[in-house]
């Protein structure tokens, strides 16, 4: 306000011009020197209009100064509680990120372990298959094997037989023969 009255009375002073008295003024002298009477009827002017201002437009023009300041300060605290609200919006969503990846990396855990556990399970099934087959092929040879000693047996007593009947030249009857035979390989175990 004070500035406003300033900037007046200084335009007033530079817009009075010197009373000419007849003679031409340059411009230099009209603003350097100033017309006392028009100064003086700018300065009442300017008064006049300022308590007409004061008393019929200040009120309005504060009331509108304050209206504007209240809703530029109401914007400024809309604008901090919508950044302060984004701000919590992000860290949430920064939280939600961090579990989802951990649900991820659990998931990942499990889905590993479950995978080497039926890798385990299956390598064992197969090894109990494997022990299987050579338990079986095992009894299978020990079989063969077996059999094969019980053919090489009775071969074997028959030739025995063939041999001792020749060796002897006389021929017991078979039965007595093969168990003879028999006993003498037994022995011979």
């Amino acid at each position: 306000m004070n500035r406003l009255i300033a900037l007046v009375l200084i335009g007033c002073a530079f817009s009075a011009g010197p009373s000419s008295g007849g003679k031409e003024v340059t411009w230099i002298e009209a603003w350097l020197i100033p017309d006392p009477g028009l100064f003086m009827w700018t300065l009442i002017t300017f008064f006049i209009v300022l308590i007409i201002l004061k008393v019929a437009a200040w009120k309005p023009l504060m009331d509108a100064l304050d209206a504007r300041e209240q809703r530029i300060n109401d914007a400024l605290s809309s604008a901090d509680k919508a950044r302060e609200e984004a701000e919590k919006v992000s860290n949430e969503y920064d939280e939600m990120i961090k579990k989802a990846q951990a649900e991820a990396q659990d998931i990942v855990a499990k889905s590993k372990e479950a995978g080497d556990n039926l890798r385990t399970e299956i390598e064992r099934k197969a090894q109990e298959k494997a022990d299987e087959l050579i338990e079986k092929s095992n009894k299978q040879i020990e079989s063969a094997k077996a059999k094969a000693v019980d053919e090489l047996k009775s071969i074997s007593v028959d030739l025995a037989i063939k041999a001792a009947s020749k060796v002897l030249d006389k021929n017991l009857d078979d039965n007595a023969n093969r168990d003879l035979a028999k006993s003498t390989i037994n022995e011979a175990n």
